[in-house]
């Protein structure tokens, strides 16, 4: 267990990024992916000692030549192996012998090819335990650290191309690499560590981030993901980077989940796996995109020293075309573009000629070329009215931009003005990334002179990327470091002896509704009263001890969606109609589900009216439980008007994700409704998130279908409840 500590220890990282020699073992004159990582670290001027390992040369690349790491004369830092990959075990005991400090494996030929792959891999993941040197790999491109000039990297890539700065990437595919890199440091965003971690034997992008987390040459880790391996080390990881400013941008592949199979519960239909990573990351502050120019622009936007005070953006345009491609695409980027203030809009209206438009964006129009007041006195006006915390400038340059021009003077000007307003320039075309990119003009990109702010390139990328630094700037303002995710695995209320007791005595993988509920009250959920019924007499006797109407439903552990087999009566007025009621459904169950074993019929106070809304919850393997809310009752799944939340979360986090709801202008009374209990609702669901934590090693998916929250404001009820245990093979009723 030492050993496995420390190979993952930050010490055990470290020795891949700043080595004092690196090896290469296999390279030939030939040529291929360990060539070119000697190419690589010489001619990018490498300080540490560079040898290569193959007794056929006596060099390669004109770097000397040993038979053996044995004969190697000097401390091994890093050795980097790209054999045969039956011939690796015998170079790890050559590792070992050699006191090796870190091993990357290039070599493909592992678990990613089965059979015996997967038995050299279970060998390879065994040496690194037992001997504590940390690998990388197998099946990788390499990594590079920019800073020391140890660029062990297969790929083809130019010095003067790439310089020091605070973007790392951690990529588990190393195809990204060269993708990634080179549209970066053409857009002159320096980069500080590249690694590719390939199939992750022994260390894990976990590793790499929460070593980032701490490295001071990094400032933003971008990241490309297909697995978590170890979910609570993740999580961690990416809780140190936040504890650090360190923002997380991150391709995670895998949204689309054809293949699972359709979901027991209306909970599971509606929250598969990808919408818990979605909850997972959000929570973590890290920023989630889809295509790699989003993770490009996003990691440029982040790597600026500044962080937006708030939401409200303005942007100023030379075009009235680029106000209305931007108009257009802000609602779906998250980017608000407040009108001006009157005042402010007054002021603008002296400074605007009469055939612009003061709104925002800004129209400067074209004579803003040729009356730099224009473009001062509006960049200034904006930046010190107090309406905004971002103004934004944008044009149609899509590589580079002067700051030396009257509108990059303008923009200095105003910065100086609102220190605390932050002014990214946008390029409204993108893609650009090595054309008209002349070294010897005067154009550059404003990460250089301007305060860490990059050039975002495109009008979609680059407000997904500002919205993105908005986002985290607020992720950080609001986030709680004392209800960490990684603080609620094992976390175990005042009721979970109690809830474990209902659960286990349960006679069946699914719950009963009355089983259900007994659950829900003791967690101090508001639920119907009710009783069991077994004869016609006995549901009238109990019709009457409740209040008037009353719901009757059929009870069998067979049948969970009841509805379906004329289950369910509804507003029933007096004794003489629940006796009816009783008879009627057992006929119509035993009708549609002969062989079915009927315990009763329950009987129930009738909720009052109200809205009808769903709360439930999943249990990710990896991420444990994920709660749900949103319109409930029928539709469902027709409306699919979901929110989601992570345990822990307060009153505070639900009423925010409740806000989002499509339907919460209806919680709050629009068009002369009734306002619904939020507060009651709030207080339920986290109710409810603690339920969710205590039993998450017992319950497999959980269902509140309706809650209804009473139409004249006055609190919520469950009405009913379906529950399965940890393991249920799936449903014993028709779905």
């Amino acid at each position: 267990m030492a050993a496995t500590s420390n190979l993952r220890s930050t010490a055990a990282i470290d020795r891949f990024f700043r080595a004092e020699s690196v090896v290469i073992v296999g390279a030939s004159p030939k040529g291929g992916y360990l060539t070119s990582i000697v190419r690589n670290l010489k001619k990018w001027g490498y300080s540490g000692k560079l040898a290569v390992v193959n007794p056929r040369y006596e060099q390669v690349e004109g770097v000397p030549c040993f038979p053996s790491l044995a004969a190697i004369p000097y401390p091994i830092g890093l050795a980097v192996v790209g054999i045969r990959s039956d011939a690796v075990p015998a170079v790890l005991d050559d590792c070992e012998a050699a006191n090796v400090g870190a091993v990357q494996i290039i070599s493909s030929g592992f678990a990613e090819e089965g059979g015996e792959g997967v038995t050299r891999q279970r060998r390879l993941i065994e040496w690194a335990e037992r001997t504590g040197i940390p690998v990388v790999g197998p099946n990788c491109l390499g990594l590079m650290s920019v800073p020391n000039r140890q660029v062990a990297l297969a790929m083809a890539c130019q010095p003067s191309s790439v310089k020091a700065g605070g973007v790392s990437l951690v990529l588990q595919s190393g195809t990204l690499a060269t993708g990634l890199l080179m549209p970066l440091c053409a857009r002159g965003i320096g980069i500080a560590r590249l690694v590719t971690t390939g199939n992750e034997a022994c260390v894990d992008v976990a590793d790499f981030i929460r070593y980032l987390a701490d490295d001071e040459d990094t400032r933003v880790i971008a990241c490309y993901c297909e697995q978590f391996k170890r979910p609570l080390e993740f999580i961690k990881a990416c809780e140190r980077a936040a504890d650090n400013n360190k923002p997380i941008v991150m391709i995670k592949v895998g949204r689309s989940d054809g293949a699972r199979s359709a979901a027991f519960a209306h909970t599971g239909s509606l929250v598969g796996s990808d919408m818990a990573v979605d909850a997972v990351l959000k929570k973590l502050g890290v920023i989630r995109v889809d295509t790699a120019d989003d993770l490009i622009e996003t990691a440029a936007a982040l790597s600026t020293t500044k962080r937006p005070r708030g939401r409200r953006v303005a942007f100023v345009s030379w075009s009235g075309t680029a106000g209305s491609m931007l108009s257009d695409l802000a609602d779906a980027c998250g980017i608000d573009f407040a009108p001006p203030p009157p005042a402010v809009k007054a002021q603008l209206s002296t400074i605007i000629p009469e055939y612009g438009t003061v709104s925002n964006p800004l129209d400067l129009t074209g004579q803003a070329f040729y009356d730099t007041r224009i473009i001062d006195e509006s960049l200034k006006t904006l930046a010190t009215c107090g309406a905004y915390d971002v103004v934004a400038y944008g044009g149609d340059f899509p590589s580079s931009f002067d700051m030396g021009s009257s509108a990059g003077q303008a923009l200095t000007r105003a910065a100086a003005a609102a220190p605390d307003v932050v002014f990214p320039v946008m390029s409204l075309v993108g893609g650009h990334f090595y054309t008209m990119r002349d070294p010897q003009s005067a154009m550059a990109d404003p990460q250089v002179d301007f305060d860490g702010m990059p050039l975002l390139q495109g009008a979609g990328t680059g407000l997904r990327a500002l919205s993105a630094l908005i986002d985290y700037a607020e992720f950080l303002r609001t986030r709680k470091p004392n209800r960490r995710l990684s603080d609620q695995r094992g976390q175990r209320s005042a009721y979970y002896a109690e809830a474990v007791r209902i659960i286990r005595q349960a006679k069946s993988d699914v719950l009963t509704e009355r089983e259900g509920k007994r659950l829900l009250a003791l967690y101090g959920i508001p639920v119907t009263r009710e009783a069991l019924a077994t004869s016609p007499s006995e549901a009238a006797r109990i019709a009457q001890d409740l209040t008037f109407p009353v719901a009757m439903k059929v009870e069998s552990i067979e049948i969970v969606h009841k509805t379906d087999v004329g289950g369910v009566a509804l507003n029933l007025c007096s004794s003489e109609e629940a006796a009816k009621a009783f008879e009627q459904i057992v006929a119509s169950v035993h009708s549609h589900r002969p062989k079915a074993e009927i315990a009763g019929v329950v009987v129930q106070d009738m909720a009052k009216p109200g809205i009808e809304l769903v709360l439930g919850a999943t249990f990710d393997p990896q991420f444990g439980p994920v709660v749900a809310v949103g319109l409930g009752g029928i539709w469902v799944e027709a409306l699919n008007d979901v929110r989601v939340l992570l345990p822990p979360f307060d009153a505070a986090d639900v009423h925010a994700e409740i806000g989002q709801l499509r339907a919460a202008s209806v919680l709050r009374g629009a068009r002369g409704g009734a306002k619904a209990d939020l507060e009651a609702l709030a207080d339920c669901i986290v109710k409810f998130g603690t339920l969710c934590t205590d039993l998450a090693d017992e319950i497999g998916e959980i269902d509140i279908n309706p809650i209804i929250l009473v139409a004249d404001g006055s609190g919520l009820t469950a009405v009913d409840c379906l529950i399965t245990r940890k393991n249920a093979k799936g449903s014993t009723g028709p779905h």
